[in-house]
């Protein structure tokens, strides 16, 4: 009886492991330049909301693309020009701005250093010599990041109109060829008996999600200044060892923003 008692224990546990969930570990990371060091570092990205969806929600929006009563707009070629000229000037100024700010930052350093030696001292003639080569690159930095600045000032300013009317044209479009797609999603939401699964990432860039094993789709997006990295990745999960995703700019789709 005893034994027949510990077969049944067993075998209950081997059908709850059967039916545990899969463990799916995300992390969205982005590669940035130290601007002390100039090392190439990876930066987590905190707090991003990121989707598990059990369908290919890409594949939704070709079908309604395609079905569309309108083909999607263009962007004219000369606006496009315009756009990256903006976003190659914002770059610009950005990298003179890092630059003037480090240079007046070592300024202070090295006043702060001066005020410990005389000036008869060999250390004093060092700072002194390095402090004014550090003020003429933050004059030189000064100088780039006003016409930089003024630049992208004047660029954005000549192109808004037509961005903003392109812009409008898209939204306008996708209202009537996207119109019908929570419904889409919400069918198939009940005929697969799944629901999508939302969390945001912690300061390490990482969420767990714990599901169904199956077949889902990774999704979420990561404003830049005039574009988004865009991912929509499937994985298929399992159950036993977590799978790891890693969500990185080389996987993204790079998509223009208006």
């Amino acid at each position: 009886m005893k034994s027949s008692s510990l077969w049944v224990l067993a075998t209950a546990g081997l059908l709850v492991a059967g039916c545990g969930q899969a463990e799916l570990v995300v992390t969205a990371e982005v590669e940035d330049i130290d601007p002390e060091t100039e090392e190439l570092l990876t930066q987590p990205l905190e707090d991003l909301e990121v989707q598990l969806l059990p369908f290919d929600r890409d594949a939704i929006f070709d079908s309604l693309a395609a079905a569309a009563p309108e083909p999607e707009p263009e962007m004219p070629g000369d606006l496009i020009e315009a756009r990256d000229e903006i976003a190659e000037a914002q770059e610009r100024w950005r990298d003179a701005e890092i630059e003037w700010q480090e240079a007046r930052d070592r300024l202070q350093e090295i006043d702060e250093e001066l005020e410990l030696y005389s000036p008869a001292e060999g250390r004093y003639h060092e700072l002194f010599n390095e402090f004014t080569e550090v003020e003429d690159v933050m004059l030189a930095a000064d100088q780039e990041r006003e016409e930089a600045f003024q630049e992208f000032t004047q660029l954005q300013e000549e192109a808004f109109e037509e961005l903003e009317a392109f812009r409008l044209e898209l939204e306008a479009w996708e209202d009537v060829a996207y119109a019908d797609y929570p419904q889409v999603v919400q069918q198939k939401l009940s005929e697969m008996r799944r629901e999508i699964v939302r969390d945001t990432t912690d300061a390490n860039g990482t969420v767990r999600f714990h599901v169904q094993p199956g077949e889902w789709w990774v999704h979420t997006r990561y404003r830049l200044p005039f574009d988004e990295l865009y991912w929509n990745e499937p994985v298929t999960l399992e159950r036993g060892e977590p799978i790891e995703l890693r969500l990185l700019e080389e996987n993204a789709e790079i998509r223009p923003v208006f």
